[in-house]
């Protein structure tokens, strides 16, 4: 008797896609792949699938849905905004490879528009809504996904690449840079994410006075 296989699902193809996502990144996914890691045919997962476009969505819907909920006991939207971003930062950590796709897909269901929510909550506090709103949940990302990209690609336990100290440089030519070479040759993460982190709040803070 031959030995029954597991029916294929959206469910399965959607694990197998975070799978190959969490081990070798997003470059790694194809419907081929995918159709490979399942045993199945390639035409069979467009039967559950429409397109890899979709696969790559509902793979970042799923990994999105596993963010942590974070509690504030305050009211003051700063605390908010503070505890939302190490959520959001967390999760990168959590899930290195997949940061970059949560941050570039456009997740319209539930489990997309819930940290929005949140972000234009938060705003709300502070006084911003509408256009300007968006604004800065769209500054808030960029900062979010241009500082823990760059934590991601330079911390091997991560999957990133350590980077190499500085050589030595003229101090005549670029006195400035050889004054603080040791500075820039060494990354605090937790350290540079908290500060950055509190320059958009008191950016914000002048922006809403102002």
């Amino acid at each position: 008797m031959s030995e029954l296989r597991e029916p294929l699902t959206r469910a399965r193809i959607v694990d197998a896609a975070v799978r190959l996502i969490e081990h070798e990144g997003v470059g790694a996914v194809s419907m081929r792949r995918v159709a490979a890691e399942l045993g199945a045919g390639t035409m069979s997962l467009y039967n559950h699938v429409p397109s890899k476009i979709a696969l790559l969505d509902y793979a970042a819907e799923q990994i999105m849905a596993d963010i942590e909920p974070y509690t504030v006991e305050t009211d003051d939207w700063r605390d908010h905004m503070r505890a939302h971003a190490r959520a959001v930062r967390d999760h990168a950590r959590k899930h290195p490879r997949a940061f970059v796709l949560l941050a570039t897909r456009r997740m319209s269901g539930d489990v997309g528009l819930r940290p929005i929510e949140v972000a234009l909550m938060n705003l709300e506090r502070a006084g911003f809504k509408g256009e300007v709103a968006v604004r800065v949940v769209r500054a808030m990302v960029s900062y979010l996904l241009g500082t823990l990209t760059r934590e991601m690609a330079t911390t091997p336990e991560l999957g990133g690449v350590a980077l190499s100290p500085y050589q030595p440089i003229d101090p005549e030519a670029f006195p400035r840079s050889s004054a603080v070479l040791d500075e820039l040759g060494r990354y605090d993460h937790d350290m540079e994410f908290e500060f950055g982190l509190e320059l958009m709040i008191k950016a914000l803070e002048q922006y809403s006075e102002g």
